[in-house]
């Protein structure tokens, strides 16, 4: 898809540029007099890049300093959470828990909204990207390892109730 700003795709996939409101193929974007492209930095220092300006403007855009639009960086205690991560399920985190390979991610059992409490309570695996990938795809696979998980929970932390702290019951 380009990067016109005014390029808009509707929901029946016929595009349309909004400059001129009529319907186009998209062959005919690129050849476009009002084509104008969307800006990754701050509204304030976006200067607006027709095809003909891009060439002349790059330099001077280099030459100014631009705000860049920064993402919101993990906290210092969530990225501590993550380095130290152990697991209620295997004591060797070395290697895959399926299929015995070297590890490659390590898996929170509950991620999502639960991802923190999964690290918080050790309910982490070890995987390769393969069985990684398997285990994000594969619904059934997930259930199994959240009843494990809620097993080896109840186990570790008798005195915590599991559905106060993941919200939900898997047994």
């Amino acid at each position: 898809m380009s990067n016109c700003k005014y390029l808009k795709q509707k929901f029946n996939h016929k595009l349309e540029c909004k400059k001129d409101k009529n319907r186009i193929p998209f062959k005919d974007c690129a050849n476009c007099p009002y084509k104008e492209y969307k800006c990754t930095i701050s509204s304030k220092n976006c200067a607006k890049s027709n095809n003909s300006q891009i060439k002349s403007t790059t330099n001077d855009k280099h030459r100014e300093t631009l705000n860049i639009i920064k993402l919101k960086k993990k906290s210092n205690k969530l990225a501590k959470l993550e380095r130290n991560r152990t697991s209620l399920f295997t004591d060797d985190l070395e290697h895959c828990i399926v299929c015995g390979k070297k590890k490659e991610h390590l898996h929170e059992v509950f991620f999502g909204r639960n991802r923190k409490n999964s690290i918080l309570f050790k309910l982490v695996l070890p995987l390769c990207s393969f069985c990684h990938a398997e285990m994000h795809r594969n619904a059934l696979w997930q259930v199994e390892w959240k009843k494990k998980g809620q097993v080896l929970f109840e186990k570790a932390y008798p005195d915590l109730d599991f559905l106060e702290v993941f919200g939900k019951n898997y047994l």
